[in-house]
């Protein structure tokens, strides 16, 4: 940057580390702009590059040139793992703390953070619950705290996760010297909400490379049904000169995609999150050293994929936001060379993204339940409260993710308790040899005793409950962990823990009447409502920016705020500007249910307690609830209505839920086992071939999406 002095030492030194250390010659774009905020203006800054855009080095170079600890809040511990060892192999002092590690390796770790030898800490949100890392982090300079995917803080966002709500806090109350965001996509208002929490300037700290890229060709096109787009996509993918990345929505989808592929003699590979973690490492690494390789993926491929070569990005199912959109095109061309992304709109596949958007919501009478639970429980003796998040899940049907979320809004908003560090219930313990189980036997401890006392054989070892044994015996829970984590760091015992526990510091009292409670549970809802209308018109925004009559790239830039990024606003490489004209696609959902597939829905399902959850089995939407009671995916009916607008089935079961007296069937659950349950969001059909059945305008997106010109967003 010219502004830049040459003779400012602290610049003249991020210079050289980006020589020495990074072996390159110059910054690129508003990387020195950026750290310049930092090292020289010690302020606040938000970062918002396009992926591949080099967010990395804003914070690495900045953390060798500042005295203390550069603290990075990552969201995925695979992605935190590839920038430590890519940085330790520059001989850099980095290193990510996560679950995943051994006693030694942590105790390695935080002897070279206290010591202050640790130059650069990677920690996932979910870490400032830890009770241990807090009281390690108060005794520690922190001259940077970077977090990346900072627009997850905004419940907002696409990609909002509740754990990140209390980074702002955190970072108040360590005295965090300075704070870098980073983004690749963030909305306007997303990028407010940011800098509102951060304290972060919004003129002179927030740093933007607009997303547009000049090399990247943005397709559109609209089929009737799943044949169609094999037949597309086949053409699109024999007509390649490099790696091509294929997006679907659902796991399922990628196997199915991948196996037709593979009948038209390409070798398409698989990757999504239900794979083995050593697949997905194969598939990855294969990818990366391939010419012409093929990956159809969920989106849970491409953090951390820095191919330069990658010449398509083909969406076969439709994005369900633009983030996501912007995101995963943004991984084609980094070389600068001309690249192709498509996307394809079925009617068919639209069920699907509406799944996600309503899958959260759940009864305002179930959230009453809840708290109610949460404010009657008694404190133990330390003045926390723990509670199985996953038993509260299935008991009143709200999908965890929305709990996690709840009990942050009962901290962060309402300042009723605190989270700190979980524990886990259970224990599998065994001998490691004879001498040591003797030490374990011959253990007069209290703790020892209702130990020995109330373990339960299992396998060649025993099982211990610490909570109940903790209940029955009348001494602390974290006694019995102590006691039996002593066992094992001496030598003694191996053990394997399980059915970890959310724990809360109680910091004052909830409301216990009916009346103050319906009243909490009535703004949770509100919320929730509210998140699920933002992402169903998150779903209406891609439809609208792949039909518009616009450029496909000046629409995108127009999004993120980048309305002037696109010279004279024509790429002269979309579909629009090749075509002149936007895409034909107008998608109907029936807006009157059918009152005999109403009927039968009611037939098979008893509850008449909540219309939601009607209209879930109707749609197809899963929950703990449906799950449990045998009517989700299993049950032929699930997702026999998929076709009819979601908020017409919610007040037509409402009718008869009403007529009840909202009465929950008594003795239709089937008896309680311990299977593990299955919290998938929605279902899908794989019969893509129809699409008369499909079709999401009217009351759910709208009606039509031929739009006139820009200026929508």
């Amino acid at each position: 940057m010219g502004d830049v002095q040459p003779d400012d030492p602290m610049m003249q030194k991020a210079h050289e580390v980006l020589k020495d250390t990074f072996g390159f010659a110059s910054f690129r774009l508003e990387q020195e702009a950026v750290i310049r905020r930092l090292l020289v203006d010690n302020d606040n800054a938000l970062v918002l590059f396009p992926t591949g855009g080099g967010k990395s080095l804003t914070y690495q170079i900045p953390a060798l040139c500042l005295e203390g600890l550069t603290l990075v809040i990552s969201p995925l511990i695979a992605l935190m793992k590839d920038q430590v060892d890519a940085l330790v192999t520059r001989d850099v002092k980095a290193a990510n703390l996560d679950s995943t590690q051994d006693a030694s390796r942590s105790a390695w770790i935080k002897n070279e953070v206290m010591t202050g030898s640790m130059k650069i800490l990677y920690v996932a949100p979910e870490r400032l619950n830890n009770e241990g890392f807090m009281a390690m982090m108060r005794r520690v300079r922190i001259s940077l705290l970077a977090v990346d995917e900072s627009h997850c803080i905004s419940q907002w966002g696409a990609s909002f996760r509740p754990e990140y709500l209390k980074i702002a806090r955190f970072a108040e109350e360590m005295d965090v010297e300075r704070v870098l965001c980073l983004t690749a996509t963030a909305t306007p208002s997303v990028s407010k909400d940011i800098c509102d929490s951060f304290f972060i300037d919004r003129n002179a700290g927030v740093f933007r490379i607009p997303v547009y890229r000049h090399n990247l060709a943005l397709n559109v096109e609209a089929f009737d049904n799943m044949g169609q787009k094999v037949t597309r996509l086949v053409s699109i993918l024999k007509e390649r000169t490099g790696p091509a990345i294929v997006y679907v929505t659902l796991q399922k989808h990628a196997d199915e995609v991948a196996n037709t592929l593979r009948t038209y003699q390409m070798d398409a590979q698989t990757y999504h999150a239900g794979l083995p973690s050593e697949e997905r490492e194969r598939v990855q690494l294969n990818f990366m050293e391939s010419d012409k390789g093929i990956v159809v993926a969920t989106i849970a491929f491409g953090m951390g994929i820095d191919k330069a070569n990658i010449r398509q990005v083909i969406h076969f199912h439709m994005p369900k936001t633009l983030e996501n959109y912007s995101q995963e095109v943004g991984r084609a061309g980094r070389d600068g060379l001309l690249s192709h992304c498509y996307m394809f709109l079925c009617a068919a596949d639209l069920p699907v993204l509406e799944g996600f958007a309503r899958g959260d919501t759940c009864a305002k009478r179930d959230i009453e339940l809840w708290i109610q639970e949460v404010s009657l429980k008694q404190p133990a003796s330390d003045g926390t409260l723990d509670f199985n998040l996953y038993k509260q899940s299935k008991d009143y049907d709200i999908r965890q993710t929305v709990l996690n979320l709840c009990y942050a809004q009962l901290e962060l908003d309402y300042g009723y308790i605190r989270a700190t560090t979980p524990f886990f219930s259970i224990y599998d313990i065994s001998q490691r040899d004879a001498n040591g189980w003797s030490k374990v036997l011959a253990n007069s401890s209290a703790a020892a005793k209702a130990i020995r006392t109330y373990w339960s054989a299992k396998g060649n070892g025993y099982q211990i409950d610490t909570v109940l044994t903790a209940e029955r015996a009348g001494i602390e829970r974290s006694d019995i962990s102590r006691t039996v984590n002593g066992w094992e760091l001496d030598g003694h015992i191996t053990s394997k823990a399980s059915q970890v526990r959310a724990r809360f510091m109680v910091m004052k009292p909830m409301p216990k009447g009916t009346k103050d409670i319906k009243a909490l549970a009535n703004q949770l809802y509100t919320g929730m409502v509210g998140r699920e209308n933002e992402a169903v018109e998150k779903i209406r925004k891609v439809i609208e920016f792949a039909t518009a009559d616009d450029c496909m790239a000046q629409g995108l830039a127009a999004y993120f705020g980048d309305e002037d990024a696109v010279p004279g606003g024509m790429c002269g490489k979309c579909s629009f500007c090749l075509s002149g004209a936007g895409v034909e696609f107008s998608p109907i959902a029936q807006s009157i249910p059918d009152a005999t597939r109403l009927k039968q829905i009611l037939d098979a399902c008893p509850e008449r307690d909540d219309p939601r959850l009607l209209a879930r089995m109707a749609f197809g939407i899963t929950s703990p609830r449906l799950t449990y009671g045998k009517w989700s995916t299993a049950h032929p009916l699930f997702g026999s209505m998929v076709d009819v607008d979601f908020s017409a089935l919610v007040a037509a079961f409402d009718v008869e839920c009403k007529r009840a007296g909202y009465a929950k069937a008594e003795a239709v659950a089937p008896a309680r086992t311990s299977q593990k349950r299955t919290y998938s969001q929605t279902k899908t059909s794989s019969n893509y071939a129809s699409s008369s059945r499909g079709g999401y305008g009217r009351g759910g997106y709208g009606g039509s999406y031929k739009r006139g010109r820009r200026g929508r967003y």
